[in-house]
């Protein structure tokens, strides 16, 4: 039961990768903002259902809301929404690529700044995994970027700096949500799925009212469409549920960075879907990225 986190964060990257796809997709049709609020709006009815399979096996109700608990759950959903947001506004440039790959950075930064400011605890070991995954993801990232143009600096300066500063920044807040969510579980008692439930449950609400007052005062109508559009905003919200549950629960048994680090079998998982359903050829760097990737991950078990 020790290294049950693994396969939770294993699935909950694959559900990150799935639910990605599906919100660039829907950005074709619904606001930047929209979109970022699809995933709360409408993965909340299935987490609620988390948060009560979770009171019923445990025994336990309420935990006890200190000022702490509640400061961190809160920033991980406001760091969690503001790099969303960053995160599909990328989709909407023309070189975006260069910018999902810094925003992948987000496990480096984690390591870093959680083992400096926050109560990650990483070993000898553990650095060398997450560096290997770092570098595999890199390198994939790369061969993407090199199949989408041969020469993919060339683009619009303008354009270029935007990507690189949303892709940054995305990353950054992405790993502060991590670790203010992993100190948000740390901060209350229970068993860890009560701790995991009720977490999610307090940081998707407070998500999906704040972000529903930002639409009714300024997007009214993109309510509208989102019932239009309910079978893909469905979509966006079961996977992006399912791979939250993934994320917080096992973010309340381990280090963020190593959840992480296990967490990126999702570009694995992403270009293997290419390489099945588009027909797409794996290159030698490619390759290399999913040994590093691998390798990482397996150092993270033994």
């Amino acid at each position: 039961m020790d290294l049950i986190w693994i396969p939770i964060s294993m699935f909950g990257g694959i559900m990150q990768a799935v639910r990605t796809a599906a919100q660039k997709s829907l950005n074709s049709e619904l606001s930047t903002w929209s979109t970022t609020y699809v995933r709360s709006l409408f993965g909340l009815p299935l987490i609620s259902c988390f948060l009560l399979l979770a009171i019923t096996i445990s025994g336990q109700v309420l935990p006890e809301f200190t000022k702490t608990y509640i400061l961190y759950s809160l920033s991980t959903g406001v760091s969690q929404v503001i790099a969303t947001y960053f995160l599909i506004k990328l989709f909407t440039l023309r070189n975006f690529a260069v910018g999902t790959m810094l925003a992948k950075t987000d496990l480096v930064q984690a390591a870093v700044i959680g083992s400096l400011f926050f109560s990650e605890s990483i070993t000898l070991l553990g650095w060398i995994a997450i560096t290997l995954t770092g570098l595999g993801v890199v390198s994939m990232s790369t061969a993407k970027i090199k199949a989408v143009s041969e020469n993919p600096f060339q683009a619009s300066k303008e354009v270029t700096q935007k990507s690189i500063v949303l892709g940054i920044s995305s990353g950054f807040l992405f790993c502060l949500s991590y670790l203010f969510l992993r100190e948000a579980t740390l901060s209350i008692e229970g068993p860890i799925i009560f701790r995991s439930a009720w977490t999610i449950f307090i940081v998707t609400t407070s998500q999906t009212f704040v972000l529903g007052l930002i639409l009714l005062f300024f997007r009214r109508s993109d309510f509208s469409l989102m019932r239009r559009l309910w079978r893909p905003c469905g979509f966006v919200g079961v996977t992006s549920g399912l791979g939250s549950i993934c994320w917080f629960t096992a973010m309340a048994i381990q280090n963020a960075s190593y959840v992480k680090a296990v967490g990126q079998i999702e570009v694995i998982f992403t270009c293997l879907i290419s390489v099945r359903y588009f027909g797409e050829r794996i290159t030698p760097l490619e390759l290399l990225g999913m040994a590093g990737i691998l390798i990482g991950v397996m150092l993270l078990i033994v």
